[in-house]
């Protein structure tokens, strides 16, 4: 999917947050221009029942729309990934929030930074009903870059041009997002594209081509433990969904809220998946940091 060369290498430039001392970052959710709202424009499930994750059954309407799927590669474009991610309200109009590990590999500074990052919302089986965007700049925090890590860490942002003109919050509309440090959500969603997941054939997944989501509660990963404080959902969504939303608010008046992101699972010593866990690094502090960096 992914055409070599065909979108802008992060380069030395790329921005890398660092923590500060605002405590909360809030903003609502925005439609897209010229929105019409569609009663129908979530997936309708019964509350709390979905961790064994099921398809989105139509990408095109809101609010999932604004979720999509990266394609990145590494700098030599030897190797090619993908992740997922979602279109956030910024005053660039054009930000994509997604997992720190799509971005750079969590070690080597500079030479850590992974290229060619390629956007594309409401992704379905190979198509692209608004567009490519091509990833400008990217940001992570030193944390991340020097050490990968994922308690607190793992999260950043994209700014991305499009390849027709129309902003991306114009064309998707954009989710909000509450960070804070909180670590307990009610009636929470996760999104994402998984390639692979827990206790499932990898046939159920079709190579992540199509957008998969887990509904529940998020709960403190570590029982309150003060150096711990991950965001844990029962979701057996797994490689691939990496940077795909955890969220509140989906299907509500006041529309979702970016809580988390999907960053990582437990592995066995064999490297399998071994429970039904899918964790988010903290929004606390570092993410404040990074989305005050996307809308400075």
């Amino acid at each position: 999917m992914v055409r070599p060369g065909t979108a802008p290498k992060a380069g030395a430039e790329a921005l890398r947050a660092k923590a500060e001392t605002a405590p909360t970052a809030t903003a609502d959710a925005v439609p897209p221009d010229n929105w019409v709202p569609r009663p129908s424009s979530s997936p309708s499930i019964s509350p709390l029942a979905v961790s064994v994750s099921q398809r989105v059954s139509n990408t095109y309407v809101q609010p999932q729309s604004a979720v999509g799927r990266i394609f990145f590669s590494n700098q030599a474009e030897t190797e090619f990934y993908t992740c997922s991610g979602t279109s956030i309200t910024s005053t660039t109009r054009n930000a994509v929030w997604t997992a720190a590990h799509c971005l750079h590999q969590g070690s080597g500074g500079e030479a850590g930074w992974f290229a060619n990052h390629v956007f594309i919302p409401a992704y379905s089986n190979g198509s692209d009903p608004f567009g490519w965007y091509f990833g400008l700049s990217i940001i992570a925090s030193n944390d991340w870059i020097n050490g990968g890590d994922l308690k607190d860490s793992d999260m950043g942002a994209m700014i991305v041009v499009p390849e027709d003109g129309l902003d991306l919050q114009g064309r998707v509309g954009g989710w909000g997002y509450t960070f804070g440090g909180g670590t307990a959500f009610t009636n929470a969603r996760s999104y994402g594209y998984p390639v692979i997941g827990y206790n499932r054939p990898d046939s159920d997944f079709a190579e992540g081509e199509y957008m998969m989501f887990c509904e529940g509660n998020i709960v403190d990963a570590a029982n309150l433990n003060p150096l711990d404080d991950r965001l844990r959902m029962n979701c057996d969504m797994g490689g691939g969904a990496s940077g795909g939303p955890m969220a509140t608010g989906v299907g509500t008046s006041g529309g979702p809220r970016i809580v988390g992101v999907n960053s990582h699972r437990n592995v066995d010593s064999n490297g399998n998946y071994n429970n039904n866990y899918l964790f988010s690094a903290n929004h606390g502090s570092t993410a404040v940091s990074i989305i005050n960096a996307v809308n400075s």
